[in-house]
């Protein structure tokens, strides 16, 4: 009984047609991307904390060797001239983000000023509707009291056609009376 029960609840269910998407829809749609996008970003940054504790963990062994080694301070040194330009290269990339952050300030910035005009062109578009709304229910206004005043006329005019039927029916019978007393 229960499978049944769930064959025919999978038969039932359609899936329903795809609509167009509105205005809303679309910028819902956008803001769900910008958001996805500054998460990404902070997940980035979260990663280059953990880069960070690991570089941290590699300073806290080369102490250890310093202790144990002095033979390898060269090797060190070379070794912390390394470091040195993977912080600049580090810096280099901060930057860069720097640079993106403010290019993404700037595409938010035009993104409000695009937001503001669709706004506007929304608030005419919804009053130039109305207007053309009301001037279409004028028009069927007038429209329906045209047809019902010719409908009133179609049934006055078969009211009178049945009466004048009525009429030449009496006449008729008149008439043959008056023929057939004639030829008598």
């Amino acid at each position: 009984m229960a499978l049944r029960a769930a064959r025919d609840w999978t038969m039932v269910k359609k899936k329903p047609a795809r609509k167009s998407r509105t205005v809303n829809q679309q910028l819902t749609l956008l803001e769900r991307l910008v958001r996805s996008g500054f998460r990404q970003t902070e997940a980035r940054f979260r990663q280059v904390d953990k880069r960070f504790e690991q570089v941290d963990k590699r300073f806290e062994q080369v102490d250890k060797r310093f202790e144990q080694v002095d033979k390898r301070f060269e090797q060190v040194d070379k070794r912390f001239e390394q470091v040195d330009k993977r912080f600049q290269q580090v810096d280099k990339r901060f930057e860069q983000v720097d640079k993106r952050f403010q290019r993404v300030d700037k595409r938010f910035e035009q993104v409000d000023r695009r937001l503001d005009v669709v706004q506007l062109d929304i608030r005419n578009l919804r009053k130039d509707m109305n207007d053309r709304f009301t001037v279409m229910e004028d028009r069927i206004d007038r429209l329906a009291t045209h047809v019902d005043g010719f409908m009133k006329l179609h049934e006055t005019l078969d009211i009178e056609m049945k009466v004048m039927k009525e009429q030449m029916n009496r006449f008729e019978v008149r008439l043959a009376r008056i023929e057939s007393a004639q030829t008598s």
